[in-house]
């Protein structure tokens, strides 16, 4: 009998010891979880936060393309109800004075279009 007290408490206390063991075990790996998870949610929120962004800049350029295209279309109008050909040879003085302002704001344009787009790509940068 006393023998199968001893081999009782032996086995209670062997298993006692293993069950500690998966016990710590199992604490450690579910912390090392816990922090997968916390670097996962931090992870999905800078994602929505750059999705975010994008959208934005990708609407704000929807906008600038669509305002674009108005000044294009006015542009033609003006360019479709005049012969600047015979304008040209009639008043050349007056053309060569518009056509130069004209492309100096078209090239004005073009460098601010492009300041933009850089700061879009590369965001960090001031002026």
């Amino acid at each position: 009998m006393q023998q199968m007290l001893i081999t009782l408490i032996l086995v209670l206390g062997l298993s006692s010891w293993y069950l500690y063991n998966q016990n710590q075990t199992l604490t450690a790996n579910n912390q090392k979880l816990e922090y997968a998870v916390e670097e996962q949610k931090q992870a999905i929120e800078a994602i929505k936060e750059n999705f975010e962004r994008q959208g934005q800049s990708l609407l704000q350029m929807t906008r600038k393309a669509a305002e674009a295209e108005a000044e294009k279309a006015e542009y033609l109008s003006i360019f479709s109800r005049h012969n600047l050909d015979l304008l040209a040879l009639k008043k050349p003085g007056l053309i060569e004075i518009r056509f130069n302002n004209g492309s100096e704001e078209v090239m004005e344009g073009l460098e601010n279009d492009t300041k933009e787009l850089y700061k879009l790509s590369v965001p960090d940068t001031t002026d």
